[in-house]
């Protein structure tokens, strides 16, 4: 899958985020993880529409991992 392929996905969950779609969001953003897992933005705001805590903090270790100075997560 190309750069620009995953930015659409990025930006469709994005949109589907801002909409209050958190399950479409969700799917775009896994979708996005499985093609580059060190894809910070897209583990960032997987974080944002998750309903698990447990999940969300997973999430938001990996944004950490991938970028200790990120101080949003």
């Amino acid at each position: 899958m190309s750069a620009n392929e995953i930015a659409d996905l990025m930006r469709q969950g994005m949109e589907a985020a801002r909409a209050g779609d958190k399950a479409a969001a969700q799917a775009a953003f896994e979708r996005v993880i499985e093609l580059d897992e060190n894809n910070e933005k897209a583990w960032f705001w997987l974080a944002a529409v998750l309903e698990d805590e447990a999940q969300k903090r997973v999430a938001l270790n990996t944004v950490l991992h991938l970028n200790p100075g990120n101080m949003r997560a």
